[in-house]
């Protein structure tokens, strides 16, 4: 669904929200004499009519968060505590946290080029919307955001705390990546005469390329505004994991033979599982310090 169909969607809920509490205040005005004395003031009526619209969206909107959007998501990793690598148990849920460690091909992020093991870019334009304001009493135009093309890709890749690895099958999992780069107006690389430069227009050009958009309409002299958001797991990050997993021989899995020479000989493999989703995160809402691990 796109922001200008999510926005006019917004702007309908909150006109039934307004109207519900409208209603519902008229309702209590007739079945209690003190709240009638209140309602009576068009001032007050105002202000409870706004301040309950505002009140019932944030409700709707904190329980829609916690039960299944970010809030649902942090809580996910929360509920469990960072266990010590060394100290994991199989096909227990555990919660590691350590340095990211690419393997076989990395891949390439559309917008920024970098050397990854997953990443989310998104590609959006301006858009003029309809907006109201002052609860309906003046209608004005703005401009938004609106996506013009998502890419997203992800690879398997090792988590190494202190001298213990695992290795990360992403595969089902469920991914938040920290915002790294946004890229808009603000951002523009021009000349001395305003205009857009050639880094700017070869930036542009060879982001839409991988991401598999026409770049037409964006490079030029009078190309049209564009915005880029990218979101990466780099070499080196530290990246939080919660799911379940099993100790295998690193001789057996011949992508990781180079840990022989460092000695390692058991690697703990975590992916998804049927009773367990595998979430993956670099976001800041989910790292911490890793001290006062369990053991």
């Amino acid at each position: 669904m796109s922001e200008s169909v999510t926005h006019y969607i917004r702007i309908f809920v909150g006109f039934a929200v307004f109207f519900l509490v409208t209603f519902v205040g008229w309702e209590l005005a007739k079945k209690s004499v003190w709240f009638a004395g209140v309602w009576e003031s068009l001032l007050n009526r105002l202000f409870i009519v706004i301040v309950g619209t505002i009140l019932v969206i944030g409700l709707f909107s904190f329980i829609y968060s916690y039960f299944w959007g970010r809030r649902n998501f942090i809580r996910a990793f929360k509920e469990v505590g960072i266990f010590k690598l060394d100290k994991c148990k199989e096909n227990e849920l555990v919660r590691i946290q350590g340095e990211l460690v690419l393997i076989g091909s990395p891949l390439i992020a559309p917008f920024s080029g970098k050397e990854c093991a997953a990443f989310e870019t998104r590609a959006s334009t301006m858009e003029t919307v309809v907006t109201v304001t002052t609860i309906g009493s003046h209608v004005e135009s703005k401009q938004i955001w609106v996506t013009l093309k998502t890419a997203s890709d992800t690879s398997d890749f090792l988590i190494k705390c202190k001298d213990s690895y695992a290795l990360v099958r992403v595969q089902e999992c469920k991914l938040k990546i920290h915002e790294d780069i946004i890229h808009d107006e603000n951002s523009y690389d021009k000349d001395r005469g305003g205009f857009l430069s050639e880094h700017e227009n070869t930036i542009r050009e060879n982001a839409l390329t991988r991401m598999n958009h026409s770049s037409r309409n964006f490079i030029g002299t009078y190309a049209q505004n564009i915005k880029f958001e990218e979101g990466l797991l780099e070499q080196g990050e530290q990246v939080a994991v919660r799911g379940v997993g099993k100790w295998v021989n690193v001789a057996d899995l011949e992508e990781l033979s180079f840990l022989l020479s460092k000695g390692v000989d058991k690697i703990f493999e975590i992916r998804n599982s049927a009773d367990y989703q595998l979430y993956i995160s670099d976001s800041l809402d989910v790292l911490e310090e890793a001290v006062g691990t369990k053991i």
